[in-house]
This record gives structure tokens, sequence and C-alpha cells, in this order.
């Protein structure tokens, strides 16, 4: 019975202490908040009869919230925005168009007018007519001139030859003119410069004929072809828009054969040569178109500017006067000496060349760019080409 208490005794004794351990428990846990979650792992294997004790393990980190699917994301919906209106133009007048038509346009060029073709189409219409209907009219005034003769000059026959070559001749030049102008294109200067040349071929015709015939008719039948000749010349050779600087070469050419010509001649005078005033006005009537058209052909090769032409006039005739009338001077005002001529000749010929030659047309421009890298700073062309 004793043995049984005693257990009994015991067993209240464990239940208290229990108890208190439970409440310390209890109190702890509330201080400390609630205790970490811990995973007791029993291993199935037992170690030589004895179990093993229990083992925690660390929790691994939560895993992030997944995001939602495209399924459940929310639908948009887009509505479609008009583009703006474009603004509004300034200028709502209506744009003149060029006229169209096979007419409107002549050799790359519009026309002038309805029957005019280019800005020199009037000279050259007045050149072409008045040439013709003078020349015409001189080929009977001339000869009849001549003759000494006033009846002649003034009956009624030469009165009708006047009238019908006159009228006649100004009808063809006005006619032959105006169909050309309305099928080409014409410019200032082809126009001004066929009125050169036309001098230019009167002449050279003019002293031809007179070289070898002193018939008054065939002189100024055939100097009227000649000044025709040279006028149609220009525009069927050197065409409707004849460049500036190919104009003016030739007609240096024209005028510096005859200034050359005029030196050979009082050479030759001075010198004792028997050259008579018809020979020598031959001579000279002769070179200007020879001069022309030398120069005419050198615009296939050369390519001179209209600045460097007239300069290397200005410079000749400069020179060479200086130089003649200082030599005339220097021998006591005697122009019946060949040396001035010569000397005002080889003057104005080599005044020419060398500013042709060494004038550089680039150093009078401020803004010439400078030499590339690897160029010879001096290197230059020849403006002549």
């Amino acid at each position: 019975m004793f043995p049984i208490m005693v257990r009994s005794s015991q067993a209240r004794v464990f239940v208290v202490v229990l108890g208190l351990l439970g409440v310390r428990g209890w109190a702890q846990g509330a201080l400390d908040g609630p205790p970490p979650t811990k995973v007791i792992v029993v291993p199935p294997m037992v170690d030589a009869g004895v179990a093993a004790g229990p083992r925690e393990v660390a929790q691994p980190p939560p895993m992030p919230p997944a995001e939602p699917s495209p399924a459940d994301a929310p639908s948009r919906t887009f509505e479609a925005v008009s583009p703006p209106p474009p603004p509004p133009s300034v200028d709502t007048a209506p744009v003149a168009m060029p006229p169209q038509g096979p007419s409107a346009m002549l050799d790359g060029h519009p026309r002038e007018g309805a029957f005019l073709s280019g800005p020199g189409s009037l000279t050259f219409i007045l050149h072409h007519t008045l040439l013709t209907g003078v020349g015409a009219l001189a080929t009977q005034m001339i000869p009849r001139a001549l003759e000494h003769n006033s009846q002649t000059f003034t009956n009624q026959d030469a009165r009708l030859a006047y009238l019908g070559f006159g009228l006649g001749g100004a009808a063809v030049g006005f006619a032959g003119s105006a169909v050309w102008q309305f099928t080409h294109w014409m410019s200032e200067r082809t126009a001004t410069f066929g009125i050169v040349n036309s001098a230019f071929g009167a002449m050279f015709l003019g002293g031809l004929t007179n070289l070898f015939s002193t018939e008054p008719y065939a002189i100024s039948w055939l100097t009227l072809i000649g000044s025709l000749a040279g006028a149609w010349l220009t525009p069927i050779v050197g065409g409707g828009d004849l460049p500036l600087n190919h104009g003016a070469l030739i007609t240096t050419g024209g005028i510096w054969a005859a200034i050359y010509t005029a030196l050979i001649v009082a050479i030759v005078r001075t010198t004792g040569g028997a050259v008579d005033g018809r020979s020598a006005l031959d001579a000279i009537m002769l070179t200007p178109a020879i001069g022309a058209a030398a120069l005419a052909l050198a615009t296939l090769k050369f390519n001179p500017s209209t600045a460097q032409v007239m300069r290397a006039n200005i410079f000749g005739l400069g020179v060479g006067g200086a130089v003649l009338l200082l030599s005339a001077l220097v021998l006591a005002g005697n122009f019946n000496h060949p040396v001035p001529y010569v000397l005002a000749g080889v003057g104005a010929i080599g005044a020419q060349t060398l500013v042709s030659l060494l004038w550089v047309e680039a150093a009078e421009s401020p803004g010439t760019p400078a030499p590339e890298v690897g160029q010879p700073a001096r290197s230059r062309s020849i403006p002549w080409w």
C-alpha cells in the first residue's frame, strides 16, 4: 500500500513540475514572440541501438508571388485618331505655266514673241533689210556716179533702176532674215557680230575684185555679195547664240590683221618698194577677213576669256602706238623711215603675247582656294586653253 502511495505522490510532483514548466514556457513565448518553425526529421536508421536525435533544417525562402498571366490581364481598347488636316497654303494664286507646244521653244530658248524668236531678231532683220536694199541700190548708183555724167545718173531709166533694185533688195533681205530668225533662235551677240563680219566680207571681195578689174559694176556687186556672205556665215557657222569671247576674238583677228598689214605696207613703201595707193588699199581690205577666219578656226582649240582678249588688245595698241611715236620723235619726226613701223609692230606683238600668257586671272579674285595637298603652289594653266 505504501509503495502505491509513494508512486502516486511522485506522479503528483511530476505533474506539478510539468505544469510550472509549461507556465514558464508560455510566459517566455509571450515575451519572445512565436518560436521559429522547426522541422524535426527522424532518421529511419538506428545507430548502435540508440535513435538519433532530431535535427533542425532551415526553411527555404518563400517564393515571390506569381505574376498574372496575359489571359488574366484586363483588355484595353485603342481608338483610331485621324491625322490633322494640312495647313492652308500661303499662296493660293494659280501658277502661270510656260506656254506649251512645238513652237513655244526654239533651239532650247523660249521665243521672245509670236514673230521674233530672240532678243537679237529685230537687229538681225533690220541689218539684212538695210544691207540688201542699200547694197542693191549702190550697185546702180556708184557705177553711174563714176561715169561723171549727170544725164545717166538722173535720167528716168536710172531712177527706175534705183527704185526697183532698192525696194527689191530690201524685200529679199527682209524675207530671208525673217524666215531664218523665225526658225533659229537669235541672240544680240550673233546679230551684232554679224554686222562686223559683213564689213569684213565686203572688204575682202571688194578688194580682191579691185586687184583684177576696174569695172565698177563688178566691184560693187561682188562687194555686196561679200557683205552678205559675212553676214550669213555668222549665224550659220557661229550659231544663234555665239559666245561673246569667240566673237571678240574673231573681231580682234580682223582688226589686228588690218593694223599689221598697214605697218607692213608702210615698211615696204619707206624702203623704196613699188606700192601705190590702190595696191596698198587692196591689201589692207583683203587681210581683215583672213585674220577673222583664222581666229574663227582657232576657237576650235583655244578658249580665252573676253577680258583676256580685250586686255591683249589694250596692251598691244598702247605699246605699239607709244613705240611708234617715240621712235618717230627720236628720228626727228621722220615717218619716212621703216624703223618706227618695225619697232611698233614688234612691240605690239610682244605686248600681246606676254600679257596673254603671263597674266593670271585667278589672282584677281581674293577668294581663290588654296592648292590641294601635294599640288605645287605655283602650278597654273595657260588662260588661252
